[in-house]
Formats: structure tokens, sequence, C-alpha cells
């Protein structure tokens, strides 16, 4: 069992967190944004299949299969005179932010195939632009100390910034419904939406990658290059990683099912079929949960300082678990409200996982260089991030499975069968939990302790030298 300490040294100042924390409104939005209002506009608007929908979820995180590991051995390999992380958050935020302004410019009159192809193809571009914005922002985010608790600290800054961009993403399909009008759609709106997305991502994205210092780019210029498919090996060779990922991929798949179904759930079984109202509820409830993980971000970090990073996670998905398990009971017509109870747990249960795995990642880096004499930050962060965009994606895909399994047609609107209805609140409460549980069972498996990470941290030091920075 880890026994935590309460001792922590300052390596980054509070203004330097904060403005790298600022990334993590981008980094959200990136991962959700599309996908958020990918079903409401081509499923309940367009009526595009489904299992097409599917695909446009699924082929874009094949691609990252490929993207990502790329970008982190690009990133943890150049040597510019700006560092090996900043130039590409700068030109990421750049990319993907022109990018989801085309991406959602849709023709009007287009078939449902001429839909879909428009759809892939510029997603195709929008995620990889992501992908040269994220991995390195994630990597940066790994190496800016080497104590072990303010790195939790770092973690809490960028959640505190995700979870301003949440209730964003929970309410686009919404703004977009509101933007359209009476005399317009949904279609319309995301234009518009589109839009404003990538003012916010460029303005945020750039701020956010020229403040932080890479206070391991000196140890990094000393080391030689890897090989891409040696790297590749290496990484997936570390077992805490493997333990880690899969955590976190589980934990995505149960977490964006709550998120996605749940609009389907409110529209078409709690508002009977009336699109506005039902994603109105929808943006509420995301409101509620941000809010609530916000407010608790200092208390998480607080409580992982306390009671350690293993426990604080799983703590976290037993909580997740449980705010599942009530959806059945609280997502009714009788009173919307009632989703405010499942926030109430959601958004801690979240607020655990999101801190607590990102500091332990850079934990991992330490682990990895200790073993390999490598400081590989960026090949962590693309695992990481193909994992969590694959987590979500795998999410939308089962959701669209379910609605084709379940007989759901958007044309029928607000008549649905019963058999249909139920069909989903099941999935929406059960997919989840069983996420959630095999979650748990994997995570137990997690080894790297505190005291383990200190000797690794004074050898490494003792090895190369200390980090730039640092009260002593």
């Amino acid at each position: 069992m880890e026994k935590p300490s309460t001792q922590t040294r300052k390596y980054v100042s509070t203004r330097e967190k904060a403005l790298y924390g600022v990334g993590g409104f981008v980094n959200n939005l990136l991962d959700n944004a599309v996908s958020r209002l990918t079903n409401p506009v081509l499923n309940m608007t367009l009526h595009i299949s489904p299992s097409l929908i599917a695909i446009l979820i699924l082929v874009p995180r094949v691609w990252d299969a490929l993207s990502d590991p790329i970008m982190g051995q690009i990133s943890d390999n150049a040597r510019t005179r700006w560092g090996r992380r900043k130039p590409f958050i700068v030109a990421g935020a750049v990319w993907s932010g022109m990018a989801i302004g085309v991406l959602w410019l849709l023709p009007s009159g287009m078939s449902e195939m001429q839909t879909f192809w428009w759809f892939l193809c510029f997603s195709l571009i929008f995620f990889t632009g992501a992908t040269v914005f994220i991995v390195p922002y994630l990597a940066l985010g790994k190496e800016m100390t080497p104590d072990y608790h303010e790195r939790t600290s770092i973690a809490g800054f960028r959640m505190a910034a995700a979870k301003f961009s949440g209730p964003i993403n929970q309410g686009l399909p919404w703004f977009a419904a509101l933007l359209a009008g009476a005399a317009g759609t949904m279609v319309d709106g995301a234009r518009i939406i589109g839009l404003i997305l990538m003012v916010l991502i460029i303005g945020v994205g750039v701020i956010s990658g020229l403040a932080p210092k890479e206070r391991y780019f000196n140890i990094a210029k000393a080391e030689g290059q890897v090989p891409l498919r040696k790297a590749l090996v290496e990484t997936f060779k570390n077992r805490p990683f493997i333990v880690l990922a899969l955590t976190n991929l589980l934990f995505w798949v149960g977490i964006a099912m709550v998120d996605y179904l749940g609009s389907y759930i409110n529209v078409y079984y709690i508002a009977g079929g009336k699109t506005t109202v039902g994603l109105g509820y929808q943006t509420a409830y995301g409101l509620a949960q941000h809010l609530i993980a916000l407010a608790l971000i200092p208390v998480i970090t607080r409580l992982s300082v306390r009671f350690g990073k293993k426990t604080t996670v799983l703590a976290g998905l037993i909580t997740v678990a449980w705010a599942s398990f009530l959806k059945f009971f609280c997502y009714t017509p009788a009173a919307w409200q009632l989703q405010f109870v499942v926030a109430l747990f959601m958004g801690p249960g979240q607020a655990c996982l999101n801190v607590v795995l990102q500091s332990m990642m850079a934990d991992i880096c330490d682990f990895d260089e200790w073993k390999l004499h490598k400081r590989r930050e960026g090949m962590y962060g693309a695992a990481l991030s193909w994992l969590t965009k694959m987590g979500i994606a795998l999410a939308v895909a089962i959701n669209n499975i379910l609605l084709v399994w379940t007989g759901f047609d958007a044309s029928l609107g607000g008549n649905q069968s019963e058999d249909t209805l139920l069909g989903l609140r099941l999935a929406f409460t059960i997919v989840p939990i069983i996420s959630c549980a095999i979650a748990y069972l994997v995570f137990r498996r997690y080894t790297l302790s505190e005291k383990q990470l200190l000797d690794i941290r004074n050898e490494l030091e003792a090895r190369r030298g200390k980090v730039e920075g640092g009260e002593e």
C-alpha cells in the first residue's frame, strides 16, 4: 500500500501553471467538440445512418493511431531555438482552429454520401491538426516539474480550464439549435458554432504554447534520437503505463456514454422528441457536472496528497460507477431535474480521474527515463492522447450501434417505441458500470509508489542533474 507524504517543493509559479493550464480549455474542445455535434447534426437533423456516423467517428481514430506516435516522436526529437514542444503547440492551435471552422460549413443540398465524404475528409484534416497541438501540449505538462505532488497541482490547473470548456462542449447542440432559430436547422447553427470554435481554439491555444518553460529541454538536447519503431516497442513494454493507459481508455468509454447517449435520452425519452428542450436539459446537466468538478479540484488535489494517487483514482472509478447506476432512476420525464443528482457524483468522480491520471503520467516518464536513459514525454503523451480519443470514439460508435440495435429512427421524433427507449436507458446505465468495474480491476495492478518514485528521482538527479528552477 502506498504511504503518501505531504512534502512538496515548488518548481513552477502559479502564473506559469495558469498559463499552461488554459491549454486544457483547447485540449477539451479538440477532443470533444466535433463528436458532440456529430449525432445531433448528422443523425437527428439530416437523418444520416448511425452506421455511417460510426464509421465517421472511428476512421479518424485509426488515423490517430499513426499520427499521434509520429507527432510524439517528432516532438521528442525536435531541437528548435524555441524548444521541442511550444512551436508545435502554436502551429497545432492555428491548424485545428481553421479546420473546425471549415468542417461545419456543410454545403446545403448534399446527398447522404456526399455529406459523409465531406465530413470524413475535413475530420481527418482537423484531427491531424489537433494531434499537432495535443501531443506536445500534454508532453509539456509532464516535464514542468520533477516534484511528485506538484505534478498533481499542474494537472489540476489543466483540469480546471478543461472544466470551463466542458459546459461549452455539452451545450454545443443546444447552442446550435438556438442559433438556427425557427426558420433554420441545426446545420445552420453548426456553421456559426464552427466559426466561434475556430476563434476560441486559435486564440487560447496560442497563449498556452507561448508561456511555459521547457525545463527538460537542455537534458533532451544531450540525448540521441531513437527510431520510431523502437520507441513504440519500448513504450508498450512499460507495465505501469499499460495499466494506466487501459484504465484511461475504459474510463473514457464509460464517461462518453453518459454524454452522448444522454442527449438521446433527454430528447426522445424525457422531452418527448422536442429537440431544443431535450438538448437544454442535457446542457443543464453538463453545466452542473462541470461546476461541481471544478469546485472540487482543490479538494481532489489535497486528497491525492493525503491518501495517495492510486487510492484517489480507485475512489473516482467507484464514484463514476455509482453515478451511472443512478441514471436509470434519475433520468425520468416526471422530473428532469433529478439528473443533477447524477451530476453530484459524476463531477467529483471525473475530477479524481482526470487530475490524478495526468499527474501519474509524469511519474511514468521518470520511471521510463530511469530504465532507458531518455526523456520521452512526447511519446507517452501521444499514446495517452490516442487512447483518450479512442475511448471517446468507441463510446460514440457504441452509441450509434445501440441506436441501430434498439430500432431507433430519428424520423419518428418523439414516437419511438417503448422497447427502443428501454433499450437505450439500459445501455445508458449498464455500459459505463461495466467499463468502470473493469477499469477498477485493471488499475489495482498499478505498482509505482511514491517512495519508489522518490528513489528514482534521486537517482536521476544524481545521474544527469536537476531540472531548471525550484525552491530547495
